[in-house]
């Protein structure tokens, strides 16, 4: 009876296990049946949808992109770029950049890197940012229809990459984005991960053939001095002016009180706005869709494909900080705004400034002069006609000129220093400067420092011959 009762079990363990195999197969090759159809059929109309209404809007003008955060950098900062290269000229550009420590942005033309490759590849060698220039800058070809556009972009990537092995991810338009772009190619490049990138100071040194070195100086020095500045310049066959100009642009920004640096993702882009184009060329909506498909698949191809054990990894860490954002979201509402800055001269002695009396922007810390000075028992005048704010502290005078973002500092009457500062501002009345670099221009340093949402306090040393001597 027993063995029987056996056997009986064992036939019916192998009937499930022949059933459950027929069903596995049947799953995999229908993997949900008419319900799985549906959700499939559902997810795609409304990725259709989307996309039709994605055209539609780019249509009208309006420029469509996914949003990216940048960090603005603590200093005030020139990026340099040079356009229409490599050529002969290129090599005396990059000897100069590396005399004064300077990286800088090159964006290139393929056709010329073709005929000019050990300069690319010096380029990145020597730690600059390459980016794509097109392939041959012909405006008639690549401003009639945006698959020129996009096909010189990948010919020219495709040859940075044989030359140096990089992928250029900053894109210039030739003559730049303004009355050249309409909305559809900026969603387009940034659809495949570009990004574009036009200027906020223009050399002038493409006006014209040879255009004069004193005349590309006083170009760059008429341009507003602001935090980030993107300075275009020309490093192509026929811009001998320009490489003599550099040594000079370089040495005004120092003077000032910049760095520079080449471009990096965490930089934001300096973009015109969307004109009317100057090119007759239409979008139809099949056309739209094919581009886009084409963008996506060229994403696809060149995007590596993360090891599924990292994957996990960053998966899990982006879950425990969303809950951990989630939990403290609520605790922290409203204390951003109200946290104090306690600032810790020495000695003992603190200052401490109300949220409304200083701003925290990037990480960096802006307040009024006025509120600094006359914290430390200091004088200040506001004299409207020059645009100077004179201080008196003690055996010190200084004067701070919005004009030329300069300070001043005078010892009994006579000047004994002076001293840029870019980030110096008026707002409302109200000069406005940066803590840090203020107090390292005027002979102090931040020793330490805590940001966060309960606590700020920075802690100040002087030398001696600090200018505010505190009594």
């Amino acid at each position: 009876m027993h063995a029987h009762s056996s056997s009986w079990r064992s036939k019916y363990r192998k009937s499930i296990q022949i059933l459950m195999a027929v069903l596995l197969v049947v799953y995999l090759w229908f993997p949900a049946g008419p319900a799985y159809a549906d959700e499939s059929a559902e997810a795609s109309n409304a990725a259709m949808k989307q996309q039709e209404d994605v055209y539609q809007q780019l249509k009208t003008g309006k420029r469509v992109e996914q949003q990216q955060e940048y960090t603005a950098p603590e200093q005030p900062t020139v990026y340099l770029t040079f356009d229409d290269g490599p050529s002969k000229l290129t090599g005396q550009v990059l000897d100069i950049l590396k005399e004064n420590d300077i990286k800088a942005t090159f964006f290139e033309l393929g056709e010329e890197a073709k005929a000019y490759p050990d300069f690319v590849k010096r380029v990145v060698d020597e730690g600059h940012t390459l980016g794509n220039h097109t392939y041959n800058h012909v405006y008639k070809q690549l401003y009639g229809d945006f698959q020129t556009f996009w096909d010189q972009i990948q010919t020219s990537e495709d040859i940075f990459q044989d030359v140096a092995g990089v992928r250029p991810k900053f894109v210039r338009a030739p003559g730049g984005t303004y009355t050249n772009f309409d909305a559809f190619y900026y969603y387009f490049l940034n659809q495949a991960g570009y990004t574009v990138v036009d200027w906020n100071v223009d050399s002038g040194d493409s006006k014209r053939q040879n255009v004069p070195v004193n005349e590309i100086i006083h170009e760059v020095e008429q341009a507003p001095l602001k935090h980030e500045i993107t300075v275009l310049f020309h490093d192509g066959t026929g811009h001998e002016e320009s490489v003599k100009a550099l040594p000079e642009v370089i040495s005004y920004y120092k003077k000032h009180g910049y760095v520079f640096a080449p471009l990096t993702a965490n930089v934001k882009p300096e973009q015109f706005h969307v004109g009317k184009s100057k090119w007759t060329r239409s979008m139809s909506e099949a056309h739209f869709m094919d581009l886009l498909k084409e963008t996506q698949n060229y994403v696809l191809a060149h995007t590596p494909k993360p090891d599924p054990t990292e994957q996990n990894a960053m998966q899990m860490l982006q879950e425990q900080s969303e809950v951990a954002r989630e939990e403290s979201t609520e605790a922290l509402a409203g204390q951003e705004a109200a946290v104090p800055l306690e600032i810790w001269l020495g000695q003992g002695e603190c200052m401490v400034l109300g949220n409304d009396q200083y701003e925290l922007e990037n990480g960096r810390i802006e307040l009024p002069i006025r509120t600094l000075i006359e914290k430390l028992g200091g004088q200040v005048e506001w004299e409207a006609d020059t645009r100077t704010a004179k201080i008196h502290y003690g055996k010190k005078d200084m004067e701070y000129d919005i004009p030329l973002k300069t300070i001043r500092i005078y010892t009994w009457g006579k000047e004994t220093g002076r001293y840029p500062l870019a980030d110096m501002k008026l707002e409302d009345g109200v000069i406005q400067v940066p803590l840090r670099k203020t107090i390292e221009l005027l002979g102090g340093q931040i020793t330490e420092a805590v940001m966060d949402s309960r606590q700020r306090e920075v802690s100040l040393s002087f030398r001696k011959s600090f200018l505010f001597p505190r009594t």
